[in-house]
Formats: C-alpha cells, structure tokens, sequence
C-alpha cells in the first residue's frame, strides 16, 4: 500500500519513529525540525492543517455509523488516509482537542450535548 506524501510527512512529524538520519536532514532542511530534531511552527502548522482536513468527514462518517470500530476501513476511506497508523493518530488528535470524544473501550463516538464531558 503506497502512503501519499502528505500522509507520510504527517506519519514522520507525529510518530517519528525509526526516521533515517537522511530523513531527519531532509525535514530539517525543508524547516519542519530544528536543530533539537523538534517540530517547528511549520510542523505544527502542518500537522493541523492535516487534522482539520480530515475532521468534517471524520465526524460526518461517526455520525452514519455510530463508532468508530464499527467500520474503521469505512471512516478511513472517507477520512481520505492509507495507513492505519495516520488514521489512529488524526483520531488521536481530534479527540485531544476535543472534536470527537473517545469512550472508555477506546472506540471514538461523535461529541454532541448528550456525552460531552
């Protein structure tokens, strides 16, 4: 399964693990790490920019289905996302800023009035 581009500089930005040092170069020349292999302002940037891409049609598809392990290759699908791993984090983030809300198993659910916090 090929992972498009921006997928994979979110995967590297967010998980950064098992980066080569080439790749660790290339983010810090293209200005996302600084010298303390940190995210900057653009990563940080760019990791919300990518999140919130993804949320309307993340919500949206919560909203049809009820949960998220319900049919998790559906969310992702409509999410637009290859990898699994970009998946759980996007819903990782969106439940930290409190966008969708995750249950007690770890099945995410749509946050409306009802199970807000």
């Amino acid at each position: 399964m090929v992972i498009v581009e921006n997928e994979q500089l979110f995967l590297d930005l967010t998980v950064f693990d098992g980066l080569s040092d080439k790749r660790i170069e290339e983010l810090k020349d293209a200005g996302y790490l600084d010298g303390e292999c940190e995210n900057t302002e653009k990563a940080e940037a760019f990791i919300k920019a990518f999140v919130d891409s993804r949320a309307d049609e993340v919500i949206k598809t919560l909203d049809e289905q009820g949960s998220y392990f319900k049919d998790k290759g559906h969310v992702m699908y409509h999410a637009g996302l290859k990898s699994l791993m970009a998946m759980e984090v996007v819903m990782e983030h969106l439940a930290n800023h409190m966008v969708i809300k995750r249950k007690r198993n770890g099945d995410y659910i749509k946050r409306n009035g009802i199970n807000t916090p």
